[in-house]
């Protein structure tokens, strides 16, 4: 039987010979551990197809990816994949909005979009939404989020070096720009059609 190795590739960036070879232990001993990781593999790349597919069904926005995305970019070293510990942190984060002129630019804006009903002039971030999607996730669909979202982080970081600064302080208005840009609703619309998530 021919099986396309594209999506393998693609998925789990493993070389093509490599995958041809896994095929022919296929056939010569069923119980090699490649033969079993291989179809391992292969299940897994149609699971992935289709959580996202019921992903693609959520009330998934813009809004929710970039403000996911935005708290792990700052927070790189969050294990992503502790839902509790992640709400946690998104709750902080969704409150630390400051008074310096940085949260006055455009980005800080998007992130911190909400008013606040206890009268002060605040602004927090728009996490309970976030927070209601998480619930309605299942294992696999929070995991697969999770691993795009974390990928996009790692595509932006590609494009520029985050300054390490406590949240936006100290940023000069010039990387405020860039932040913007790559966090733009067209960047992240983009990327996550790319990999069929919206």
């Amino acid at each position: 039987m021919r099986f396309s190795y594209k999506n393998l590739m693609q998925r789990f960036l493993i070389p093509r010979p490599t995958l041809i070879e896994w095929q022919k232990k296929a056939k010569d001993d069923k119980q090699n551990w490649r033969v079993k990781h291989l179809q391992y593999l292969r299940d897994q790349t149609i699971i992935e197809e289709q959580t996202k597919a019921e992903i693609r069904n959520l009330p998934l926005g813009l809004e929710d990816l970039f403000l996911v995305s935005v708290y792990l970019f700052f927070y790189p070293k969050t294990d992503y994949l502790d839902k509790q510990k992640l709400k946690k942190g998104l709750r902080d984060f969704g409150h630390s909005c400051r008074s310096s002129i940085e949260y006055k630019h455009d980005f800080a804006k998007k992130i911190w979009s909400v008013d606040t009903i206890d009268g002060t002039a605040r602004k927090i971030a728009n996490y309970q939404k976030v927070f209601d999607i998480f619930d309605s996730f299942t294992a696999a669909q929070f995991g697969l989020f999770m691993h795009h979202i974390s990928n996009f982080i790692e595509t932006i970081n590609l494009k520029i070096s985050p300054t390490k600064t406590d949240l936006l302080d100290g940023l000069s208005w010039q990387e405020l720009y860039m932040y913007d840009k790559y966090f733009s609703d067209k960047e992240i619309e983009k990327y996550f059609h790319t990999q069929a998530l919206l």
